[in-house]
């Protein structure tokens, strides 16, 4: 049994008992509900990180590279309006010129003789080749940006041990606070780490956001956020790599992955090393990606309409480990 705790009703001063597993108790003197102090609750266990290992493909997974539309160019070829005028108008001054000649011979000599007379032929000018058409540019369908959610319902800077993140180290997996921040470093070949915090569990809609940073390891390692996790009923991610694919990915009890949908960003904006802010927006079954600032995907999907909100870290295509990152500034908002 939790020992009592005693704290001061905020509306009429009198002391007020709690066992520290209610988060509202109402005050026997004044009758008003009051919030228990977050210092005086018991923490509640972290859940379990979920473990999944990672064959280097997701269940119908989309191609990351960005299809190209490619326009052949048309060449036009054919006389222009130069390649018709100029030959008339040399014919002409030509003609001009022989019968200047001419009348001035017969008028001034008088010969039976027939004097023969050539003329020389105009040099045809080349027609012209219009340059090709350039192809047009394919200007990417733009995403609104989800309206934001204004009511905080969580948020951690790491800078408390006992906030309630999980934290284990082995070979494989390191769980741990570090510096004011969330440390996750996976050493296990096609491996991952997802990591939910207990104080956000039974949540619908909501938006998710924290600052990621990769501080070591392949460029394709996954990194990113998880919406509605639950310990048996799956769970939404929204992922980025330092190469620039992201994608908002669905995950079963069993850690196997299906891509919703994926793409990469042109030009390229993530770099490692670099601190990249994701945010992953779970409202009724619209699934939104936004990274940086810039809302990248948006899809339907109702499967999951509850759970909590954590971080995810895996290997990319290539299966390899060795991917530490750091993640600070989690916020989690609400309607």
């Amino acid at each position: 049994m939790s020992d009592t705790k005693t704290f001061q009703c905020p509306s009429c001063g009198s002391p007020i008992l709690t066992s520290g597993a209610e988060k509202e108790v109402q005050c026997q003197y004044c009758g008003n509900t009051v919030i228990v102090p977050e210092e005086l609750r018991e923490q509640p266990a972290p859940p379990p990180p979920v473990e999944f290992n990672y064959s280097g493909e997701t269940i119908q997974s989309n191609d990351r590279a960005m299809q190209t539309i490619e326009t052949a160019g048309k060449v036009t070829a054919g006389v222009t309006a130069a390649g018709v005028i100029l030959p008339i108008a040399l014919t002409c001054i030509i003609l001009g010129a022989v019968g200047a000649i001419l009348f001035y011979v017969f008028s001034n000599v008088n010969s039976a003789a027939k004097t023969a007379l050539s003329t020389e032929a105009p040099i045809a000018s080349v027609p012209t080749i219009a340059p090709p058409t350039a192809a047009p540019t394919a200007t990417p369908q733009p995403i609104d940006t989800p309206v934001p959610f204004s009511k905080v319902l969580f948020k951690d800077n790491f800078t408390k041990t006992n906030s309630g993140w999980d934290t284990s180290h082995d070979a494989n997996y390191t769980l741990e606070y570090k510096s004011g921040k969330y440390h996750i470093l996976i050493n296990k070949t096609d491996g991952g780490q997802v990591v939910w915090n207990a104080n956000t569990d039974n949540l619908t809609d909501m938006s998710v956001e924290v600052d990621a940073q990769e501080t070591a390891g392949p460029s394709d390692g996954l990194i990113g956020i998880a919406c509605r996790a639950s310990q048996d009923g799956g769970m939404y991610t929204f992922e980025f790599d330092q190469n620039g694919d992201y994608g908002i990915y669905k995950y079963d009890a069993s850690g196997n992955a299906t891509s919703l949908d994926e793409s990469t960003l042109s030009p390229n904006t993530v770099s490692q090393g670099n601190v990249n802010h994701i945010e992953g927006v779970c409202s009724g079954s619209t699934l939104t990606l936004v990274l940086n600032g810039q809302a990248l995907l948006q899809v339907e999907d109702s499967d999951y309409t509850t759970g909590g909100a954590g971080l995810i870290v895996r290997t990319g295509s290539s299966g390899d480990a060795g991917i530490d990152t750091l993640f600070s500034n989690f916020l989690v908002k609400g309607p």
